[in-house]
Parts: structure tokens; C-alpha cells; sequence
């Protein structure tokens, strides 16, 4: 900020390439201890009014070599060499006013210039609360180029938070078109288009129970036709000969071997759900974090509706065909029961009476054919009782699969069900909390505490206080928008004092430019009228030239007085409207933050009309 600092001195004391000079370039000579104050205090001091020109140095070293400069006692000696202001008797004839008031023009003079360096020190003061200023102003600057680092690198976080989400999105998008298309295909199944029936859970029931019957009847049958009667022989030859292996064995330990079957399943199933339990949590919220869900829950119960409605016309289906076999099971039941209850005991009774005469006892042909038609029958019995257990067998698997796909399904649903509700919930919350936040920004109060962390709010806020005459121990915090409408206060009254600047003060300028011009031409008939008359005895060549001089000294000296009676009127205005010029002063500092070009160009402004006034 030094650098800069600097270039803009150099601009203003009139250098010609200072728009060209990079401030950057002119901040090392400002890192070193020793040189640092120098410049400061250079850059602190130099102004355009305490600069020579190059016309002015010119002329200062003509009269250095022409001796005409003028310093020390010389000044006082040549002073009072002028008959006009000498104070010798001999010379009094030629005052042109009384001894006093040369005295009093001396001691206004002197007045004036203490007053010119009280008004030179307090713009020292000024010039270094401006460069005090400037520090603040380089500290928020680079707060702000830290605050938009920041926020970059917050902005990079949200884009990849946005490319992780969208790419999770995406993830979920291919699990949701899974999900249909598993959907489609379970319709599909559902339908009953590619098989003949559809096998329900609910439907099983009475299949289990006429199959429990009817092995009830097999057994009841057995056990009357062949554990008695003429078939008693054989069976107990058979057992003499060979190991019995029960039926009930055999179904015993097929049903084992399926239920082992099944553990096994289950526990590897578990397993999996167990290994799978993460990915399918985080699959799950992921799921909740897509707007899409409701569109596709509202599809998935379309879809469960309209299974429903298969389901129930294949159950209605099912019973038809149902009673369709029942009425064929009843009339084959009678059937057999009619073979069983009048064919077979004649045949039976017949051969008992063929087994108990003489003629058959000892041929054993009959005993042979005897026992071919009793393993036959035992063969055709088991063929049955096989196919029994397997019809049992097949119908308990397919219940238990339809179960099992029912119960995924379901419990799929219910979890899709309680996610989205989860979600819902959260949206609700989130929308709750929006509310919340806009009803509180739209309610906030003038006073409120300010962000610690807001370095540039708490630099306006305290130059703010600063320039209201606020005390330093007891700083106020306000909020952004009361510092917005402070600031937009400070701007009203800059708009003010601009007017006034435009409006009123030519005028006062005007009128003291005419009374000073009164007051020199009221001093000039004085001064030729005390020349007329008192006629005094003259040096013809010296003492032209010395009136000259007094001449030159005397408009050197009227500047002084009008510049000095302005920065005097100046001054008064100041402190008579010194709330326009605190006012005028925030919107300068308001200015020197937010549009510092409006106010380089009032400075440039500024500056050319002082140079106007001072050429004129």
C-alpha cells in the first residue's frame, strides 16, 4: 500500500509517466526498518503547495544569481527601508495611514500565518489519518481476497458434493430399473401367461389336507388288505426272508434330508444378508436422497394393485379347477372303494378257497403266482404311495417358495414404505426450517451482533463509529442491514453537501471575492490619496523599483489574506455545520470503500478548482 501510496504522490505533484508506474514495484524500499519512516515522512510531507515548479525554481535561481533573494535581516532591513513603512521620524510625512494600523496589519499577519501553520498541521493530521485509512482499507482488502478464496473453495466442495450425488443418483437409477424390471417380471409370473396355473400360498391348504386323507385311506387300506387275509402269508415269508424298510422311513428321512436342505439355505442366506447388510443400508440412503421416489413408489403400488388383482383371479381360478379335481377325486374315491369293497374280497375269498382243498396245498405254481401278485400289488402300492409323497413334496416347495417370495416382496415394500415416509418427514423438517429462516430474515431487528468472523463488517462498523463520535470502549453492533442503512444515510447527506458544495458556497465565494475587492480599492484611495498629498521627496530610480517590489509584496500579501480569509470562512462553516461535514466525511469514507473512482474523480475536481482559485 506504500508503493501505491507513492505513485499517487508522484501523479499529483505533476510527474508525467505516474500512470504507467506499478505500485507494486516501489513496495520493497518500504520492508527496511531505517528507510521506512523517511519515506513515510516524505510521502507524508511533499504536496504540490510545498513543491517548487520547474518555472519557479528557474526563477529562484535567477535571483540567487542576481542576488535579488531576499533572507533573514536582509527581508526585515529591506522591509523597513521603504519610506511607506519605515518608522523613523524623518519619514513620517509619507505613511499613508497611522503607525497603529501598520501594527495592526503586522500582527494580523502574523495571525494569519500561525493560523496558515495550525492549518497546515491539522492537514499533516489529516494526511496521516488518510494514510492510516489506507492501511485499514489494504487489511479489508485482503480479507476480502481471503473471504473469496474461501468461498472458491467452499464452491469446488459443493461441486464435488454435486458430482458425488449425481453419480450416486445415477447408481440409484440402475437399482430402481432393476427393481421394475423385477417387478415386470414377477407380473409376468403373476399373470399365469407362460405357466397354465398360478400356485398361491393361500390355495395349498386343502391340497395338504386331501393329501394327508388320502395317505390316511392308503394306510387304512393296507393295513386291512394286507396285513389280513390270504395276503398275511406272503407278507410274513417276506419278512422271514428279507430286511422291512417301512415306508415311514423313507418319508422320514427324505422330509430330514429337505429340512437340512433347508437350514442350510437359510443360514447361507443370513450370511449373505449379514456380508450385504452396509451396501444395502447405503443403497437405501441413497434411495431416500432422490426426489424420484414418490413417481416411483406411486408406480410400484400400481403395480402391487394390479398383482393383487391377478392374484385374486388366479385364486378364483384355482378354486374352480379346485373343485373340478375334487368331484373327479370323489368319483375316483368311489370307484375304488367300490373295486376295493366287491371285486377284490371275491378274488381274495375265491383263492382262500382254492388254498384250502386238498387238490392245491402242495402245488407250487399257485404258491408261486400267489407271490408274483402279491409283490406286484406291493409294487403298484408303492409306485403310489412314491408319487403320494411326491406330489406332497412338490406342493410343500412351492409353498414354501411362493411364501418366501411373498414375504421378500412384502417386507421390500415395507421398507421402501418406511424410507420414503423417513424421507418425507425430512423434507417436511427441512421445509419447516426454510420457513423458519425466512420468517426470521424477513423480521430481523436493527440491532443484532455481528459475525465474529466478518472481518469486513466489523471494519465499516467501526469506522462508522468512529466518524459518529461514538466512544471506543463502548462499541454498538449492528447488523448488515443497519449498516447498510447507515451507509445509505452517510450517502443522503454526501448528496447534500454536494449540493451545498454546487449551490451555496459560490456564492460566498463570489461575495468575498467582492468585498476583498472593495477593501483593495478602498486601500489603494487611501494610499494615492496620502501620495497626492503629502508629496513626499523621492529617490527617482531606487525607489521605483523598491514600490514595485512593495507592489508585488502587497498582492503576495492581499492572495495570503483572501486565502487565508477563506480557509478562516472555511473553517467557521465547518464548525457551523459541522454535522453536513460529519455527514460529508462517512460519504467520503463510504466512497473511499464502495466506488472509489466517484471519489478519485472528486478528488481531481477538487484539486483543479483549488489550482483555478490559486492561479486566480
Amino acid at each position: 500500500m506504500s508503493g501505491a501510496t507513492l505513485c499517487a504522490l508522484l501523479g499529483e505533484l505533476g510527474y508525467e509517466g505516474a500512470d504507467a508506474l506499478d505500485p507494486d514495484s516501489f513496495e520493497w524500499p518500504f520492508q527496511y526498518d531505517d528507510a521506512r519512516p523517511i519515506l513515510d515522512w516524505i510521502c507524508s510531507s511533499l504536496r504540490p503547495s510545498n513543491v517548487l515548479s520547474l518555472p519557479e525554481l528557474s526563477q529562484y535561481e535567477q535571483f540567487v544569481q542576481e542576488g535579488k533573494l531576499l533572507e533573514g535581516e536582509d527581508l526585515d532591513f529591506a522591509y523597513d527601508s521603504i519610506s511607506a513603512f519605515a518608522s523613523r521620524p524623518d519619514n513620517q510625512e509619507a505613511v499613508f495611514a497611522a503607525e497603529e494600523g501598520l501594527k495592526d496589519i503586522r500582527d494580523a499577519t502574523q495571525a494569519y500565518k500561525a493560523e496558515a501553520l495550525q492549518l497546515q498541521r491539522q492537514l499533516r493530521h489529516l494526511h496521516s489519518q488518510f494514510d492510516m485509512l489506507t492501511g485499514q482499507a489494504s487489511a479489508l482488502i485482503q480479507g476480502r481476497r481471503a473471504r473469496v478464496a474461501a468461498t472458491s473453495t467452499v464452491n469446488g466442495h459443493l461441486a464435488t458434493i454435486d458430482d458425488s450425488l449425481s453419480a450416486r443418483n445415477l447408481q440409484m437409477n440402475a437399482v430402481l430399473g432393476r427393481m421394475a424390471s423385477t417387478a415386470q417380471e414377477l407380473a409376468h409370473y403373476h399373470s399365469g401367461d407362460g405357466d397354465g396355473i398360478y400356485l398361491a400360498y393361500s390355495d395349498f391348504h386343502p391340497y395338504l389336507i386331501g393329501d394327508s386323507s388320502c395317505i390316511k385311506e392308503l394306510n387304512q387300506w393296507f393295513a386291512k388288505q394286507l396285513d389280513t387275509g390270504p395276503f398275511r402269508l406272503v407278507a410274513e415269508e417276506g419278512k422271514s426272508k428279507c430286511s422291512w424298510v417301512s415306508l415311514e422311513d423313507i418319508s422320514n428321512i427324505i422330509v430330514r434330508d429337505l429340512e437340512k436342505s433347508h437350514h442350510q439355505r437359510v443360514s447361507e442366506l443370513q450370511r449373505l444378508r449379514s456380508i450385504f447388510g452396509t451396501s444395502e443400508r447405503q443403497w437405501v440412503e441413497a434411495q431416500v436422497e432422490n426426489a424420484k421416489q414418490q413417481a416411483i413408489l406411486m408406480v410400484l403400488k400400481s403395480q402391487v394393485s394390479s398383482d393383487e388383482a391377478h392374484i385374486h383371479l388366479d385364486l378364483h381360478s384355482l378354486r374352480r379347477k379346485h373343485s373340478e379335481l375334487v368331484g373327479e377325486l370323489s368319483n375316483s374315491y368311489h370307484k375304488e372303494e367300490k373295486l376295493l369293497s366287491e371285486t377284490i374280497p371275491d378274488l381274495c375269498w375265491e383263492l382262500a378257497q382254492l388254498q384250502d382243498t386238498y387238490i392245491l396245498q402242495g402245488d407250487y405254481d399257485l404258491k408261486v403266482m400267489r407271490q408274483e401278485y402279491y409283490i406286484n400289488r406291493q409294487k403298484a402300492f408303492i409306485n403310489h404311495l412314491v408319487n403320494q409323497l411326491a406330489r406332497h413334496q412338490f406342493l410343500k416347495i412351492a409353498c414354501q417358495l411362493e411364501k418366501k417370495n411373498m414375504l421378500g416382496a412384502y417386507s421390500l415394500l415395507k421398507v421402501i414404505e418406511s424410507e420414503v415416509q423417513a424421507y418425507l418427514s425430512a423434507t417436511k423438517g427441512r421445509v419447516g426450517r426454510c420457513l423458519a429462516l425466512i420468517q426470521a430474515a424477513s423480521d430481523v431487528q436493527e440491532q443484532g451482533g455481528v459475525d465474529d468472523q466478518d472481518h469486513f463488517l466489523h471494519g465499516v462498523r467501526d469506522l462508522l463509529s468512529i466518524h459518529s463520535n461514538a466512544q471506543v470502549g463502548l462499541s454498538t453492533y449492528v447488523s448488515a442491514p443497519g449498516i447498510v442503512q447507515q451507509i445509505s444515510s452517510l450517502h443522503s447527506d454526501l448528496m447534500t453537501l454536494q449540493s451545498d458544495l454546487e449551490n451555496s458556497l459560490p456564492e460566498d465565494r463570489n461575495r468575498c471575492v467582492n468585498e476583498l475587492c472593495t477593501l483593495i480599492q478602498s486601500l489603494q484611495q487611501l494610499l494615492f490619496a496620502s501620495s497626492t498629498t503629502a508629496q513626499p521627496i523621492l529617490t527617482p530610480r531606487p525607489l521605483m523599483k523598491e514600490l514595485d517590489e512593495m507592489e508585488k509584496i502587497n498582492a503576495k500579501l492581499s492572495a495570503a489574506v483572501e486565502e487565508v480569509t477563506l480557509e478562516h470562512r472555511k473553517k467557521n462553516e465547518i464548525v457551523k455545520h459541522h454535522a453536513k461535514e460529519i455527514g460529508l466525511q462517512r460519504g467520503v469514507f463510504v466512497d473511499f470503500f464502495c466506488n472509489p473512482e466517484r471519489l478519485r474523480s472528486q478528488v481531481r475536481e477538487l484539486t483543479a478548482r483549488v489550482r483555478a482559485l490559486q492561479v486566480s
